[in-house]
């Protein structure tokens, strides 16, 4: 159990002690009282939501954290599982208003991953809308209504909680594609940073109208569709799923002129029937590798170059490849955003650092980086530079190209095989949709590449030899698959990423 609030006096009045404000509430306040009738937030919907406004949104964050004070002990984890809609948003912000911990969780999480998340994180409460409420109910002994948002405040855990004391900061809980899922603490200088930097890096303005389309519970997804926006002032259209006619709609009728995005995404856009959005001025990816003839196509059908962004989970989006700027390369992911510093540095210890062009594993310094992980476990730095476990180069202008991922190389023969780089290959063939590659063990000491992969269309009756065939035309001998698995489908995450751990163990 939770000990109840604790309270300063001061001048002879009971006030909470908030250890420390973030700049991007400043921000939101600066906007609000610039122009407070200017809509922040929308839901995208058909038909489209009423709109939010700066002051409305000012007014809704200030009573989330009013009741917060009034609830729990400031410094408490607070788990957020609502609908990606406005009210989320105002949780948001109210929730590190306030100066407490909050963890995000997707809002499509059954209740034994809900437990998990509240216990690992020894959460004090959580905001719960009325569809989720049932699924967090039976963790917590008491109940109130967060009336302005219609949702609802659970408190007083059956476990025992912790609370902090350095001020708001963000919980996130890595994919865990290549490996266990962590959970990722993030302060709020770290907040502040990467909000700076990437609606400087990325050009979001006040009159932007930002496309929110990737889960607000992914590091990517509330990075660019709330931190960023907040802090320059744009309108956020809040989609709460990707759901392929929404969202068109709302790139052609509702005056969107920013969008990032997932490969995934781009690649349902190219399969569409859609016309041009005549309003969308930048349209970026990030979250996995974007397929060039994903890029090729969205340049050719709707007249935007993609740009690419990069990031992780544990330092935040640190590079960004503006379409816009002169000798841009649609293969990188872009140059390092304010204060990042980028290393290529050898594969295996002790990990020296490797001249421009060499291909290594990429480390990164960042404002924006973790503070450490929810269990204790330290963070693998070197020098202060975080290892991303990413594989990639950096050329003589300093923009990074990444080319695979260290723990995924296959060791054939003592020659080692990127699957991204045979993925790539296999992916370019028009027949094929979505590609894994894997290793395919032969007996304990040696393996062989496996390729899995889904028909570009259902209708799309792939043909094995053809394929292996053109792979050996682009491929060594040693890299091309030995086996070739079609599948109807294979396993995603909530923004389109192909769940490799699950493809190998399917």
């Amino acid at each position: 159990m939770c000990a109840d609030p604790v309270w300063n006096r001061v001048g002879g009045a009971d006030i909470f002690a908030v250890p420390m404000t973030l700049r991007l509430i400043e921000k939101l306040r600066a906007h609000a009282q610039d122009r407070p009738d200017a809509p922040i937030l929308r839901r995208v919907a058909m038909p489209p939501g009423e709109f939010v406004t700066r002051h409305g949104l000012v007014e809704q964050v200030d009573a989330v954290t009013r009741h917060l004070h009034q609830h729990l002990p400031i410094g408490a984890t607070i788990l957020l599982c609502h609908s990606y809609a406005p009210e989320f948003v105002s949780a948001f912000l109210g929730v590190l208003n306030a100066g407490d911990t909050l963890f995000c969780v997707p809002v499509d999480s059954v209740a034994a991953e809900l437990e998990m998340a509240a216990r690992k994180s020894f959460a004090g409460g959580a905001i719960v809308s009325h569809q989720t409420a049932p699924l967090l109910r039976p963790l917590f002994r008491e109940e109130l209504e967060l009336p302005e948002l219609g949702a609802r405040l659970l408190r007083q855990p059956r476990w025992e909680c912790a609370t902090a004391t350095a001020g708001p900061a963000l919980l996130l809980q890595s994919s865990g594609t290549t490996g266990e899922p962590k959970i990722v603490r993030r302060d709020g200088p770290s907040l502040d940073a990467v909000s700076r930097n990437m609606a400087e890096a990325c050009g979001f303005a006040p009159d932007d109208r930002v496309l929110a389309a990737v889960p607000l519970s992914h590091s990517y997804g509330l990075e660019h569709g709330i931190l960023a926006p907040v802090w320059a002032g744009s309108c956020v259209h809040i989609a709460e799923s990707f759901e392929l006619s929404v969202v068109f709609c709302e790139l052609r009728e509702g005056g969107v002129t920013l969008m990032p995005g997932v490969p995934f995404m781009f690649e349902m856009f190219c399969r569409g029937q859609g016309t041009k959005f005549p309003t969308l001025k930048n349209a970026y990816s990030a979250g996995g590798p974007l397929a060039r003839q994903t890029y090729d196509c969205f340049r050719e059908r709707f007249g935007l170059r993609l740009g690419q962004l990069y990031g992780a989970t544990e330092v935040g989006s640190v590079t960004f490849s503006d379409p816009n700027a002169p000798g841009f390369d649609p293969e990188s992911v872009g140059l390092p955003m304010h204060g990042v510093s980028l290393r290529i540095i050898d594969l295996d210890p002790p990990y020296a650092p490797l001249p421009a062009g060499s291909e290594g594993q990429v480390a990164i310094a960042a404002p924006s980086m973790l503070s450490g992980y929810a269990t204790g476990e330290p963070a693998p730095l070197m020098d202060g530079h975080f290892l991303t476990g990413d594989i990639g180069r950096i050329d003589s202008r300093g923009a990074l190209t990444i080319t695979g991922r260290l723990k995924l190389l296959i060791d054939v023969g003592g020659r080692k095989v990127n699957p991204a780089e045979v993925e790539s290959v296999i992916s370019s063939h028009p027949d094929v949709g979505a590609c894994v590659v894997v290793p395919m063990a032969v007996d304990p000491n040696v393996s062989r590449v496996k390729a899995i992969l889904t028909p570009a269309r259902p209708d799309v009756e792939i043909s094995v030899q053809d394929l292996r065939r053109f792979a050996r035309e682009r491929l060594s001998a040693y890299k091309v698959p030995r086996v070739f698995e079609v599948r109807a489908t294979l396993p995603t995450s909530p923004v389109g990423k192909v769940l490799r751990h699950l493809v190998e163990t399917s």
